[in-house]
């Protein structure tokens, strides 16, 4: 009885893990954009943006900070990031790493990026290491890719934003499993309402799924304390979170809920210099 019911958990994780994998392929990292619904190609001074478009990160200063979510609410589906930021008189610098999954099945990205700013127009481009690895003997390998994104203020409240992934379309390649990198390109804007509220909307469109609409907005309820609500289609998605932030430091809490596998709870600290 002990042996049918480990066989049946093991089923059931490997079908979470694949249909999560295609479900959540577009998504991105960082609490504050997962709760404004993962549209962040055009959020100016976004935390996280090495993980989305990199041509929005933080021009001035040092920056790094810590995220995680539980995906679903299993322990073997939690996402682990960790990145730095740095600026300088010849541009800006960011690396990030990302770790996805367990033993039985992982992922990771190491990415490094540069970003410089030539007038109105923000530039960035990527390199992006990816690493799967499947239990034995299934084997692990690993690609290269390259994002680049470009953004612009068109008026003082008004952000464009445009990201492209992989775009020298790496793949995969080893014993057990070929595989293309996920290729997307996403189009952005973010608009400030108000002095204390954001409202921003992304178009995404992945080569294998769907196009993907993301929006979300956040505001400001009382002073440093944040609330945010998010939706996405492909797949649908509903998204709240909150953050508090002061001078050198800020957290950040997001839930996230897919109409179909249920909730996940994720939460991020950023500290800046």
């Amino acid at each position: 009885m002990i042996r049918i019911r480990s066989i049946l958990i093991l089923i059931s994780f490997f079908h979470v893990v694949f249909v999560s994998i295609n479900l959540q392929a577009q998504t991105i990292t960082g609490a504050r954009g997962i709760a404004l619904g993962s549209a962040s190609t055009a959020v100016y001074d976004y935390n996280w943006s090495i993980f989305s478009n990199a041509a929005m990160l933080r021009s001035e200063g040092i920056e790094f900070g810590f995220y995680g979510i539980r995906n679903y609410g299993f322990i073997e589906l939690t996402d682990v990031s960790a990145f730095a930021t740095i600026s300088s008189t010849y541009g800006i610098i960011a690396v990030g790493v990302h770790r996805y999954g367990d033993d039985l099945f992982s992922e990771s990205r190491y990415r490094i990026a540069y970003k410089n700013v030539w007038e109105s127009i923000h530039a960035a481009i990527v390199f992006n290491y990816n690493h799967i690895s499947f239990a034995s003997p299934y084997g692990s390998g690993g690609a290269l890719g390259i994002d680049i994104g470009i953004a612009t203020q068109i008026q003082e409240q008004f952000w464009l934003g445009v990201k492209s992934s992989n775009i020298n379309i790496p793949s995969y390649n080893f014993e057990a499993y070929n595989e293309d990198l996920p290729r997307d390109l996403s189009i952005g804007f973010s608009y400030l309402l108000t002095e204390r509220a954001l409202f921003a909307f992304d178009i995404v469109k992945d080569v294998r799924f769907p196009v993907s609409y993301r929006t979300g907005i956040e505001t400001e309820v009382v002073s440093n304390l944040m609330a945010r609500f998010g939706v996405t289609t492909e797949p649908v998605t509903y998204s709240f979170g909150l953050g508090y932030s002061k001078d050198f430091w800020g957290v950040n809490l997001v839930i996230q809920q897919h109409t179909i596998l249920g909730s996940s709870p994720g939460f991020d600290m950023v500290f800046n210099f």
